[in-house]
């Protein structure tokens, strides 16, 4: 492979999928955080998406769902079922579309896609200085699934699953919250932390998303 190219896949698939680490430049590699031991999934909460479907981004294929999100305005996506499956699919779309927004995107999806604090601040310091400015158009991620760790009405621990063109394969552990009636993801408050871990085999149980 030209080494000019293999270099721009890397870049890719580095910066697609995992939040603020890539957007600082930084490789990822850590263990997941702990569970809180009394947040646990509720009782007949919906935890697999229905009425799948799929919508392009900036090249990236992002699931659609009867959970979520129900209003798409340019990069910006909205409007998630306070359930299990809407906040995972709120984690999805939140953590790509931060990753591979443009120059002129990025700051509405920060405003409306990330929850306020420290984490937030620093991604938007990081972001501002590098530039994006045209959509992938080989070799993109894609999402294979997902795993919730932790629920609550409240905020909810989302394992991602990503495959990368290498066929490697990625976990990236993120955090929403329901704020101002819909989810919002968390970025951590250190941007050192890992979020992302390469994985040999995606969970079991794990609820997949079947690509287009």
């Amino acid at each position: 492979m030209n080494p000019s190219r293999a270099h721009h896949l890397s870049v890719v698939a580095l910066l697609a999928f995992t939040g603020p680490i890539a957007v600082a430049g930084l490789i990822a590699c850590g263990s997941e955080n702990p569970s809180e031991s009394d947040a646990t999934p509720s009782t007949g909460a919906v935890a697999v998406p229905t009425g799948l479907r799929w919508q392009s981004f900036q090249g990236v294929d992002l699931p659609v769902a009867e959970q979520g999100p129900h209003h798409i305005e340019g990069a910006v996506a909205t409007g998630y079922d306070r359930s299990p499956a809407g906040a995972a699919l709120a984690a999805i779309q939140s953590t790509v579309r931060m990753s591979i927004s443009t120059d002129s995107q990025w700051p509405m999806v920060g405003q409306r896609m990330l929850a306020p604090g420290p984490g937030r601040d620093a991604w938007a310091t990081a972001r501002a200085q590098i530039s994006i400015t045209a959509p992938i158009t080989s070799g993109p991620p894609k999402v294979l699934g997902y795993l919730i760790s932790r629920y609550t009405l409240d905020a909810t621990d989302v394992d991602i699953y990503t495959v990368h063109p290498d066929n490697s394969l990625t976990r990236n552990n993120t955090h929403v919250l329901w704020r101002s009636e819909d989810w919002r993801l968390q970025l951590p408050d250190n941007s050192t932390t890992a979020t992302v871990t390469a994985v040999a085999l995606a969970p079991a149980d794990m609820v997949a998303l079947t690509p287009r």
